[in-house]
Formats: C-alpha cells, structure tokens, sequence
C-alpha cells in the first residue's frame, strides 16, 4: 500500500477498520517513513492528552461526583475537538474522478452530554445486563434508530459543500445516556491496570458513534458519490465527521464539484457503534461456551506471555450485532484491552470471526473473570430516506 498520512491518523485514534488495519500494520513493518510519523502523532496524543486531562475533585455523594466528570469531561471534549477540527480544516478535501470505487470515513470523537441521566442499578449473576424497566431494554432496531437532518449546503460556484447531522432518536438517545452514566459508577478502575478514570471516560465517549450508509444523486437519479455503495459513483469525493456536545452525535461533511448538481441525500443503512453491559462469567479452567445477542460464542486459548494475559475468543460467521472487541472485569474492576495489540480479523477462517485480545501487566491467569464486550457495532438496512438539498 502506498503511504497515507489520514489513514496513520485514524489507527493512532482506534477507527480504523479490520481490513485497513491489517493492511497499515503490515506497511508499518517495512516503511521507516510512517514508522516516524505514527510515533510523531502518538507523542502528540499523549501530550495533548496530559493537557486536557484535570485531576477530578472529591464530592459529597456519587451524583454530585458524577456531575462533575460529567462536566469536567465536556469542557475537556470541547478543547480536544477545537485543536483537531483547527487541524482538519487545514487539509483540502481532495477529489478524483474516475469510475473507481473507493471510499473511507476518518471522524472524530463525541463529545458527553451536559446533564447526568438516572442512575440505574446493575444486576447480578452469570450474564448481566440492563433490565430494570421497559424504557432500559435495549432499543429496537425495527424502526430506524437515528434521526438524520440537513445542517447547510453553501455552494461557491466551483464545489458544492453538504453538512448533515447524524443523532439516535430519542429512545437510543434516554438508553445510552443512561448506560454511560451506569458506566461511572459499575467498576472500579485501578489505576495499575487501566488508565485514570478521566482517560477512561474520555474513551467511553470516544467510542460512542453514529453513521449513516448514504448516496447523492442529482434529478435524474444519477449516482454522484456516497459512503458505503454497492454501485460505482460519478466520482470519488472524502467526507468528514465532528462530534458535539451530545453523546453520539456527528456532524459530517461531503464535498462535489458545482456541476455535479446534487439534489438529494439518500440514507440506506444507519449505524451505531455503542457500549454494551452484558457480562458472562468466565472459568479459565473450564471454559464454556456462552450466548451474546442471540450468537454463541468460544473462549479459544488463554495465555500468559510476556506479562500480558492473551485471549483468543471467536464465534461462527459474522453476527448481526457484532462486537468490535472485548473486555474483562476481575473482582468489579474493568481491565481494557490494548487497543494497539488486540485484533478484529474478519477473515473468519473456517467461517469464524475472531477476536484477539490483550490485557499489559498481568502475570497469571485469573482464578475467574468476566468478560464483556468493548462497543458493539450494529449496522440496519433501512428504507431509502430522501432528504431534499435545496
């Protein structure tokens, strides 16, 4: 593969897909090029991180607490989302035309919501999940789950620039503010095996997206380009996306040549990628086969190597509500991944995904543990919504 700065940009953020990843890993090995810029740009995330992160005051009760790193966590969102869209809007949006299909998304992280929902308890037992009240079951996806609008479309007569915003419903909205402030106050985060609880929560955010499978056409239905196509467009154009103060909302932004002449956005599919509670007790000396959203999945191997605990978890075919990764909680403490070590391979050798992950400083397996997913992805074909340009 050739050398691409934004695609080194999105594997030091965590978005890239299984497919990209693999592909930039493997040029990682050979190009002392990009080996300098991959650690030029974590030297910047680490530094800017240190920046935005502010030591978090103790309070009286946990809901003034949460409050408060609600708070903390939107001013610190907002300052990471100035400096990166201060960077993005230096880069010029390029278009190529041809009949070749290519297409990929670099997008930012969201940013938390301003006011804390309910609190909801958790349960107990060998799968735990939320199931407190009607308005806590996971949302439906029989009805599309997110609310698309047309934010602008400003024309300078040489290109067309279209900004849409992309948010759940209001059902997905109440669940998963609800879910992420449950997310507070669940575990224990030890500061020897996970990052600070503001780094964790910056994650939590950062993880939370909304996406939408989308084509423009002009008035004779013409193809001009999109996101996700099964069909090759007029021309190949890359679009960008900024979080806000809302949790999983995006705001994306596509551009075209004038004479294009887009009319209308058509969204075909909608997509999430969102946190899920649901945990499943794990024997390390029986390992059981166990069930995940209507999937079954199997703890393959478990070893310990090099003071990492590595874990190998696969399930058959490719499931609808697929998980992009796992975590573990040992005696109520959430252990995460490394995010740099752990893989999604979507090769499904003999049919199966597999899912490998690695959790730094342990020196044996646990007598017992939890395992839960990291964020699920869960992608709807919907019918066609057309939204008007003009």
């Amino acid at each position: 593969m050739k050398c691409d700065s934004l695609l080194i940009e999105d594997y030091v953020e965590g978005f890239l897909e299984a497919n990209e990843l693999e592909k930039l890993e493997a040029h990682l090995q050979t190009c002392k090029s990009c080996q300098n810029e991959y650690q030029q740009l974590r030297n910047e995330q680490q530094t800017l991180f240190a920046q935005l992160n502010t030591p978090i005051i103790k309070h009286s009760s946990q809901a003034d607490l949460i409050m408060q790193r609600i708070q903390t966590n939107t001013k610190r969102k907002k300052l990471q989302h100035s400096l990166k869209i201060s960077v993005i809007s230096a880069a010029v949006l390029v278009l190529s035309f041809g009949l070749y299909y290519w297409n990929r998304m670099p997008s930012e992280v969201a940013q938390p919501i301003d006011e804390p929902a309910e609190l909801i308890e958790p349960n107990s037992g060998d799968q735990e999940v939320l199931k407190t009240g009607e308005q806590n079951q996971n949302p439906s996806l029989d009805a599309p789950f997110l609310d698309v609008s047309i934010e602008q479309v400003v024309d300078d007569g040489d290109n067309m620039e279209i900004e849409f915003r992309v948010k759940f419903n209001d059902e997905n909205q109440r669940y998963y503010e609800n879910l992420y402030s449950q997310m507070l106050t669940r575990y224990e985060y030890d500061e020897f095996l996970n990052p600070p609880i503001d780094k964790m929560e910056d994650s939590f955010f950062g993880e939370v997206r909304t996406n939408v499978h989308f084509a423009l056409k002009n008035d004779l239905g013409e193809l001009i380009t999109g996101h996700r196509l099964k069909e090759k467009p007029l021309i190949h154009s890359s679009f960008s996306g900024r979080g806000t103060n809302v949790l999983g909302e995006m705001i994306y932004s596509v551009s075209v040549p004038s004479y294009t002449k887009p009319t209308v956005l058509e969204v075909f599919a909608m997509e999430k990628i969102v946190h899920n509670l649901n945990e499943t007790q794990v024997n390390p000396q029986q390992p059981q086969p166990f069930q995940f959203e209507n999937a079954e999945y199997t703890v393959d191997s478990m070893e310990i190597e090099n003071n990492s605990l590595h874990i190998q978890i696969s399930t058959e075919g490719e499931p609808k509500i697929n998980p992009m990764g796992w975590n573990i909680v040992i005696d109520n403490r959430l252990v995460v991944a490394d995010r740099n070590s752990s893989k999604f391979d979507e090769k499904r050798t003999n049919n199966r995904t597999i899912y490998r992950a690695q959790f730094n400083d342990l020196q044996n397996i646990p007598n017992t543990f939890k395992i839960v997913p990291s964020t699920v992805k869960i992608t709807e074909e919907i019918e066609p919504i057309r939204l008007k340009l003009n």
